[in-house]
């Protein structure tokens, strides 16, 4: 592209040369020179320049008209060449990258998928990169995409996540969870709908600017519904409140150094299943149970080493962020 606004410099100086000279030659007005000018250097040349007197110009100026049209012609010629050559290339640039991203995707599964790449949808982009998960983006802004995902490496899809086929392109079937982060509710409750149309179980989550929204996308399939300023205001009442409490807050937001936070759910049939928390290997992982669901809604806390685990409950546990991701390596996923 540089390489192109050069090359339309050197034709703006060849244009105020021609309309110069011409003026010195012809004595016309500048308007008509600059037209000369034009013409000569398009090679269109539907006029022959005369001076004001109408007369043909003299030996000097044929001998200007023929280096300035040598030099022009040339010069005009190899720009749209040049602007020829980046069109194609940025075409054919384009589609590539297309097609290598879209083989990206078809190779993923139990991936997330970010709809809205803004504020919100990068800090999910930033998380879900610290936590070594893999993700797609999906937005319509493909200035913002470009500008923000290829530096990070992440795959992303342009397009409006609002149409069923950008969500089955994304490798929807294959995705274990999806976040609903566009600009207005409507469109997140569009995509939470068309997500949920399928029965797969997933996580959804989705983002509500506006409270009346919030039950509408708990109804449309929205296993958590956020809404950043209430989410925002509640934090900062409980610091004023109790500012001891940060160090807890940053465990939970997932922005401690070492500590994370998480959910397992207890499949049937798996390690954990009918064992006791004090004889599980928990303990011997590093990770400290603080809640348990049970498959029938109720939650339980606070939680001590007699408490039994069974099929379909989940655990919310903290540790290190290197034994979270091993044991959620190591847990079969069930969509929770």
């Amino acid at each position: 592209m540089k390489h192109i606004l050069s090359i339309v410099g050197l034709v703006a100086v060849l244009l105020l040369v021609g309309t110069i000279g011409f003026y010195l030659i012809t004595e016309r007005s500048f308007l008509e020179c600059l037209y000369l000018s034009v013409v000569t250097l398009t090679t269109v040349g539907n006029r022959e320049p005369t001076d004001r007197s109408g007369e043909p110009i003299a030996d000097g100026g044929m001998i200007f008209m023929i280096v300035y049209l040598l030099c022009g012609a040339g010069t005009f010629g190899f720009l749209i060449a040049a602007i020829g050559r980046w069109m194609i290339s940025e075409q054919v640039r384009n589609a590539l990258e297309k097609r290598r991203m879209q083989q990206t995707i078809d190779k993923l599964s139990e991936h997330m998928i970010v709809c809205g790449c803004g504020q919100m949808g990068e800090m999910i982009c930033r998380h879900l990169t610290e936590q070594r998960r893999d993700f797609i983006v999906i937005d319509s802004d493909l200035e913002r995409l470009e500008e923000l995902c290829i530096p990070e490496g992440w795959t992303y899809l342009h397009g409006d996540a609002t149409d069923d086929g950008m969500l089955e392109q994304a490798g929807l079937l294959r995705a274990s969870g999806l976040a609903a982060v566009l600009s207005t509710d409507a469109d997140n409750l569009y995509v939470v709908l068309s997500a949920n149309m399928d029965n797969k179980p997933m996580a959804i989550v989705a983002r509500a600017a506006e409270e009346s929204a919030h039950r509408r996308l708990r109804q449309a399939g929205a296993r958590h519904v956020i809404n950043p300023y209430q989410a925002g205001a509640v934090r900062m009442a409980r610091l004023l409140i109790h500012p001891g409490i940060e160090n807890l807050l940053e465990i939970v937001d997932g922005h401690h150094a070492d500590l994370e936070l998480a959910e397992f759910p207890i499949p049937a049939g798996g390690p954990l299943e009918g064992q006791m928390i004090s004889e599980s290997s928990l303990p011997e992982r590093g990770l400290t149970v603080i809640a348990i669901r049970r498959s029938n809604g109720e939650r339980q806390m606070p939680v001590g080493g007699g408490d039994q685990l069974h099929a379909g409950d989940s655990i919310l546990v903290v540790g290190r962020q290197d034994a979270v991701q091993q044991f959620l390596a190591a847990t079969p996923s069930t969509g929770v």
